[in-house]
């Protein structure tokens, strides 16, 4: 029989794999199921849940916090894939790949996930193709958020990344109407996303409240007219400016 302990524990496993789109909609039963061997860990801010080439233990789900995925360039300058919220799963690779995580994993501040091993998991996977199916979903939509990243950061300047960002996060970016946008992050941390400098971010953003694009309230983008905001991202492309 369960302790208290560890049914609360089970209990709190289940309501977060349940809010996961890895797992949603699978009956209570196969959830708890994978809580049985799943782990809640925690970390403090600044700790590294893994690093690249580390031998993988499984995926994760993020419970409480935010984590950072990214990479290191060859000249030292991190590079942000994504972060990851409450709700989100990553490294699921990790279930098919044996050379060991692929990018480096930072709690943002402090932060609870859940790993799944792998081994346990794959268990699972060999007999229930629904949940095989859930998994391939997941890593496609990573996949093309990765791409959508990659695909920013190539754009050649920063003015020209930053608008691509605002307009992939704007709720309606072919409409008059004003709207908002959660930064969510740090300056920092948006820096690294777009693969710049903090400093030159802080330019970026400065000249397009000058050009009445955007207004800046802490963390929060207004944007007064996104149509307006897309007519001159389309003219930065064609300009081709460097």
């Amino acid at each position: 029989m369960s302790s208290p302990h560890e049914t609360l524990r089970n209990t709190a496993i289940v309501f977060s794999l349940r809010r996961t789109p890895v797992f949603a909609g699978l009956p209570d039963d196969d959830l708890a199921m994978v809580a049985e061997f799943s782990l809640l860990k925690t970390y403090r801010k600044g700790e590294y849940l893994f690093r690249q080439r580390e031998t993988a233990h499984g995926f994760f789900i993020v419970r409480r916090g935010m984590i950072n995925v990214h990479r290191v360039g060859a000249d030292g300058r991190e590079q942000v894939i994504h972060l990851f919220r409450p709700g989100e799963s990553f490294a699921e690779n990790s279930l098919v790949n044996d050379a060991g995580y692929l990018t480096d994993a930072r709690s943002v501040g402090e932060s609870e996930v859940i790993l799944v091993p792998k081994w346990e998991f794959l268990q699972i996977l060999r007999q229930r193709a629904d949940i095989a199916l859930r998994i391939l979903a997941s890593m496609s939509q990573h996949m093309r958020g990765l791409i959508a990243s990659l695909e920013s950061v190539t754009l050649k300047d920063s003015e020209t990344r930053l608008m691509n960002w605002i307009l992939r996060r704007c709720p309606k970016p072919i409409s008059h109407k004003p709207a908002e946008v959660a930064i969510g992050m740090t300056k920092t941390m948006l820096s690294g996303e777009l693969g710049t400098r903090q400093e030159t971010l802080s330019r970026t953003l400065a000249k397009l409240r000058e050009a009445g694009l955007i207004t800046v309230r802490g963390r929060t983008l207004k944007i007064p007219d996104p149509l307006k905001l897309r007519q001159a991202f389309r003219s930065h492309l064609a300009d081709g400016r460097d």
